[in-house]
């Protein structure tokens, strides 16, 4: 795993894709990344952007290989453990997605992405009560204003609000 410094041609080509992605044309932004020099495919930045892509395109079983690569890379980082656990919730393995981010929440306490997602995880598992809990973790966290608002309008939480439940 190279951690060094990406630089040009390199950061243009990740540029490249991000901005193919954000347009919504996910084999140009494959392509982008594949310009990179091979010593930099498995950096970190370039493993996050593919992720991304991989996730749009709904390749699940990818985005789980190249998350645990960024775990590998710098399990410091609490992005390849997200995406490791978004992975494994797309492919409706709740369990074992609460079961991978859950003992991170531990190590990244300030991270408001993390118990935001055991939220859905929770919620989607049926277990809405838990689900509340690491919501109101995600709110303490995080901009409650913002969380508030993401979370108002994602389809993995409406089982929280079919209940009634409301949120601080």
């Amino acid at each position: 795993m190279k951690m060094g410094k990406l630089e040009a041609p390199d950061t243009h080509y990740l540029s490249g894709a991000e901005g193919w992605m954000e347009l919504g044309d996910l084999s140009s932004a494959l392509a982008e990344l594949d310009l990179i020099s091979k010593l930099f495919h498995d950096h970190y930045d370039v493993l996050q952007v593919r992720w991304h892509i991989l996730n749009r395109m709904e390749d699940w079983e990818d985005c789980l290989r190249i998350s645990r690569q960024m775990i590998e890379a710098n399990p410091e980082l609490p992005q390849g453990w997200i995406n490791h656990a978004n992975g494994l919730f797309y492919l409706r393995r709740f369990q074992e997605a609460y079961d991978t981010l859950s003992p991170v929440a531990k190590r990244f306490p300030h991270d408001e992405a993390i118990p935001y997602n055991l939220a859905c995880y929770k919620c989607q598992s049926g277990e809405l009560g838990e689900a509340r809990q690491w919501l109101e973790r995600a709110l303490k966290v995080g901009d409650s204003k913002r969380v508030k608002k993401m979370a108002a309008t994602d389809p993995d939480l409406i089982p929280l609000w079919e209940q009634g439940v409301k949120i601080n």
